[in-house]
């Protein structure tokens, strides 16, 4: 009987592909059950305290509301003239609502396109906000005025107006209302 003296064909070699995906999923799987097993021994843990919710008083209501501006001109009168011109000085906007009386110091003074407002600081050194929309001439004015790391924030109700050298950001409840970019700014 003729022996032969070439080797046996090799046997047919697995696929890569498949042995590779097989480990992936086996990794998968026990670094799934790993993080389960972490997190369950965090939640149970001895010797964590419960959770507790701290109570903050609520800050009363020092806000006034916007101011109504006069009527719109009925088709009998003549058209509103344009704003005046802002002059700003030391204590804020000269003949406007965003000005500080004389007992108190403007520390910021800015204006954006659509307004202007002054935060002013009494002798107490409480701060107080008080704004100007330009297209109707309403005033606001803010007791509750916090200073922020970016500038300062008052707040009226559900309104936050958040003042910076930059831009005026006003939020309601959690959504933004307007993003208003400074086009004057004077720290005092």
């Amino acid at each position: 009987m003729p022996t032969s003296t070439e080797p046996d064909p090799a046997p047919a070699a697995p696929r890569r592909g498949l042995l590779s995906a097989k480990a992936s999923a086996i990794s998968i799987v026990v670094a799934s059950f790993a993080t389960l097993a972490i997190v369950f021994g965090i939640m149970n843990s001895p010797g964590d305290e419960p959770a507790q919710m701290q109570t903050i008083p609520a800050e009363p209501n020092t806000a006034s509301k916007w101011v109504a501006a006069p009527p719109e001109p009925t088709a009998t009168t003549a058209p509103p003239a344009p704003p005046a011109p802002l002059t700003m000085d030391a204590q804020g906007f000269v003949g406007s609502a965003a000005r500080c009386d004389q007992q108190q110091q403007a520390v910021a003074i800015a204006r954006t396109n659509r307004s202007a407002m002054v935060v002013c600081q009494g002798s107490d050194g409480a701060y107080q906000y008080q704004g100007i929309r330009l297209h109707d001439g309403a005033s606001l004015r803010l007791d509750d005025v916090r200073v922020i790391p970016a500038g300062f924030e008052a707040r009226n109700d559900g309104t936050t107006y958040r003042l910076s050298p930059t831009e005026l950001v006003v939020i309601n409840g959690e959504a933004l209302q307007s993003r208003d970019a400074m086009v004057e700014y004077r720290a005092g």
